[in-house]
């Protein structure tokens, strides 16, 4: 099966989502029966099965990592990703990995789970109206950076805010798929402010891509925190907000936040809204002026290694 529709569970989460929007007068009301018929046409990708296979195994009382490298290693290309993404100067390895059993045995099995996951989105979700490649190129550059932030959160591992980095945009590819209009849409979100992209989104469209990748995260039972976080990405005022949101998935809106205005930095593009929402962002991870020259420094070092 090539795809999965969204369940009818999901309808109350996109409706939930349109009223937590509603409150903030970010849109207009959407009827519970607008929102079933505009979900139940947005094809889902599945869990690809070597996500499945890997979990299974995972849930035994004693996981083989030799069954684990033998599932991976079935898929060249994955394989090569995950070990390029392992040997990366933002993992920061001390002995380089050869192989994906070396990999799980020095990284762990989450860890390695987690970054397969991460890669496993890039093959399950595409559209021919975007340039994929320069589309997850710059996912992954985010990803990497996000990777070497996390140690400025604690409880945010950084295999978490690695999958996360790649995820946090997965529902723009669905958004093309479903929205023949969309990339007119898409320029215009991405020459404004990035506090104002959903905003555009439901005007245009009565959804957005943060609630669409949410959906997505939540079918293939990806960690809570990073569901929560593809949510509300867009939404910085959420670090100091008393919504139910978790600490964990905070800490990853920020680090990626944070992640994005430092790869928009490297590659001399404008970050339109870092004046507002850096001061924020900095002020949540404990970053000082000072601080923050250095990470950049380190960060632009990293960049030209990997």
């Amino acid at each position: 099966m090539a795809s999965i529709y969204i369940a009818q569970c999901y309808v109350k989460t996109y409706i939930d989502e349109i009223q937590r929007q509603l409150a903030l007068n970010m849109v207009t009301i959407v009827s519970e029966e607008e929102a079933e018929k505009l979900l139940s046409s947005i094809k889902i990708p599945p869990r690809p099965a070597v996500i499945v296979e890997i979990n299974r195994e995972k849930s035994k009382e004693e996981p083989d990592l030799r069954r684990i490298a033998q599932i991976v290693s079935k898929d060249i290309a994955l394989t090569a990703s995950l070990l390029k993404t392992a040997n990366s100067p933002f993992f920061g390895l001390r002995t380089k990995v050869e192989n994906v059993q070396q990999a799980a045995m020095t990284m762990g099995l989450n860890n390695v789970l987690s970054i397969v996951t991460g890669l496993a989105i890039k093959n399950a979700v595409k559209t021919k109206e975007l340039d994929m490649e320069r589309f997850w190129d710059s996912a992954e550059k985010v990803a990497n950076v996000a990777a070497y932030l996390s140690k400025r959160v604690p409880g945010v591992p950084k295999e978490l805010a690695y999958m996360y980095g790649l995820f946090r945009d997965c529902g723009i590819p669905l958004m093309l798929q479903k929205f023949p209009d969309y990339i007119e849409t898409l320029k215009k979100a991405n020459a404004g402010s990035k506090s104002d992209f959903t905003r555009l989104e439901d005007d245009t469209h009565a959804t957005n891509h943060a609630t669409i990748g949410y959906l997505l995260a939540k079918s293939w039972s990806l960690p809570n925190p990073i569901c929560q976080a593809l949510l509300n990405h867009h939404d910085i005022s959420i670090l100091h907000s008393d919504d139910n949101i978790s600490a964990e998935a905070r800490g990853l809106i920020a680090i990626i936040r944070f992640a994005e205005f430092l790869c928009d930095t490297r590659q001399m593009q404008n970050d339109h809204d870092w004046d507002e929402s850096g001061p924020v962002v900095l002020a949540y991870l404990g970053i000082t002026e000072d601080e923050l020259s250095d990470i950049k420094d380190a960060v632009f070092q990293y960049q030209e290694e990997d």
